[in-house]
């Protein structure tokens, strides 16, 4: 820790006390870097001397604008995107049912490697007691699977995992191969018999407090069956794994009768009676993960203490805590080039480009982003806001997706995707609906999708609600995960009366739209919805 302080924490504070120095040697760096690209020579970043120069030559950018770089590096070698090959490609989900396919190359993967010594600092500096004992730590498999040029698909943090000394790989309950196991109830098992034979997990770490959530359910549902594992050191369940993990956790799975006995003394099953040492909780905050957090809340130890994770996704990692029980973190302007818009000015299609000095406390903003990945100014749609300042450097907290898109518990579904679906069903069940709004339910984990149809069509709700559950799952890889590992429970339908398009239509431009411009947004979160269809319902 004394290390990390020395090379990463005071690295960066440095840094925060100029940020506009800092992000235009970072722009600069990687558009040196990157100009024999092709991507490079079109855009002339040779000519590029100045911000001003940055933005005339390279306009805004999206995977489908970047998709045919990425796609001429990974099948024919070329440097279409970046001077560097990828090690490797992080997948998550597109607008359509076509995943995404982010470039990890080395500078990526180090910078990565770089900014997770930082937070661990950090969250040492926060709670030291927390590193005095055992990590549980839930993360993504280092390889996925393969593309069709050979290449791995993998999860930046499986990566870093099995990257790890061995030393410090010790210090973690779950052996790196543990995430690669497919079966969701299957891993949530395993998970938990190796975590029951440490009552001295001080840490505990996973992107979403929903995965804690499912594990304390799981927990309880197979208690009998856990318990006789800890008496006997045997699991008939993992007889389905690999040889490999198999052995590997037959030589972990030791008898723990006297651990069987505290456990089976207990009543209910938390994370305050189990791991009562338990020291900090390492999780996203903000957004729809807040209220599983609250739930998540009543089942710590009472002085366990909870770190955000930080503003991060497949593309970039965009803010690191400083402090515990705070959401808003400090960008990592030493490796990514970040601009900004207003989010007013964006969605009116006037927007104005701002770099990190120029932010204003309490305004909500776009992110668009440069990367060592090859994603030049590439808009996120997502939105953050600026909670802070540490010195002279803006400190962000995540607010939610932008428009079009909704991320319960890290799906994210388009709203592109919804409509596709709900269309493809209608015309199989010989549906007619021209008004139907699909609502992210933040304390139910699910979708509700309101539906008004044609009155001469049978309704059966079930049916519909399963084959929308089958096809968002078909167009979205990160749905169909959420969905399997149940962390997102199955989506509803509510059938509305006729003419409940017009009277929401109504309640918006009494809300002030302009009804020579209104169209309704498919994909909302319900907490947004400012009109009562559930009063519209159908009995």
């Amino acid at each position: 820790m004394l290390l990390y302080r020395h090379l990463d924490w005071k690295t960066v504070e440095r840094l925060t006390h100029k940020p506009l120095a800092a992000q235009m040697s970072v722009m600069h760096r990687l558009l040196q870097q990157n100009r024999h690209t092709h991507f490079g020579n079109k855009h002339r970043f040779s000519e590029i001397s100045n911000y001003a120069e940055f933005q005339k030559n390279i306009p805004i950018q999206t995977y489908d604008s970047l998709r045919p770089y990425i796609e001429e590096q990974r099948l024919t070698g070329a440097q279409a995107l970046t001077a560097e090959s990828p090690k490797f490609y992080a997948q998550t989900s597109g607008t359509t049912g076509e995943p995404k396919y982010i470039p990890i190359t080395p500078t990526t993967l180090k910078s990565h490697s770089d900014e997770q010594s930082l937070f661990s600092y950090l969250q040492y500096r926060a709670c030291p007691h927390a590193f005095t004992g055992k990590a549980l730590g839930i993360m993504g498999a280092a390889v996925e699977g393969n593309l069709d040029s050979g290449h791995e698909v993998g999860s930046v943090s499986g990566h870093l995992y099995q990257s790890l000394p061995k030393m410090i790989q010790s210090r973690f309950v779950l052996p790196p191969a543990v995430s690669s196991i497919s079966n969701y109830d299957l891993k949530y098992l395993v998970i938990l018999r190796l975590a029951l034979a440490e009552p001295n997990i001080t840490y505990a770490g996973s992107p979403n407090p929903s995965t804690f959530l499912r594990l304390l359910n799981v927990l309880n549902e197979q208690r009998e069956v856990l318990i006789q594992s800890l008496v006997t050191g045997k699991l008939d369940a993992i007889e389905s794994l690999d040889i490999t993990l198999k052995t590997e956790l037959k030589h972990k799975f030791k008898p723990e009768p006297a651990r069987a006995a505290i456990i089976n003394s207990l009543a209910e099953l938390t994370f305050a009676n189990v791991w009562p040492q338990l020291k900090l909780v390492t999780t996203w905050t903000g957004g729809s993960c807040g209220i599983a957090l609250t739930a998540l809340r009543e089942k710590l130890p009472p002085n366990t203490k909870v770190m955000e994770l930080g503003y991060q996704s497949t593309e970039f990692r965009g803010s690191i805590a400083l402090q515990a029980e705070t959401r808003a973190g400090m960008p990592p302007l030493h490796h990514h080039f970040f601009e900004f818009v207003a989010q007013s000015r964006w969605d009116n299609n006037a927007p104005e480009f701002l770099t990190l000095d120029q932010l204003t406390l309490h305004q909500i903003y776009y992110v668009i982003v440069t990367t060592a990945s090859g994603l030049y100014r590439y808009f996120m749609n997502d939105l953050v806001k600026v909670d802070g300042f540490f010195n002279a450097t803006p400190l962000l907290s995540f607010v939610q997706k932008g428009r079009g898109v909704t991320n319960l518990t890290g799906e994210k579904l388009y709203e592109a995707q919804v409509i596709h679906a709900v269309k493809d069903i209608s015309v199989k069940l010989g549906l007619i609906s021209s008004f139907y709004i699909l609502a992210a339910n933040e304390k139910t984990m699910s979708y509700q999708l309101f539906i008004e149809a044609n009155p001469s069509t049978p309704i059966n709700h079930v049916i519909f609600s399963s084959l929308l559950d089958e096809k968002l799952s078909t167009l979205n890889i990160e749905y169909k995960a959420k969905r399997d590992s149940g962390r997102l429970t199955p989506p509803s339908t509510v059938w509305l009366k006729p003419d409940v398009s017009e009277a929401y239509k109504i309640n918006c431009i009494n809300l002030g739209q302009r009804e020579g411009q209104f169209k309704p947004a498919v994909l909302q979160y319900l907490h947004n919805l400012n009109f009562p269809l559930a009063d519209y319902a159908i009995e």
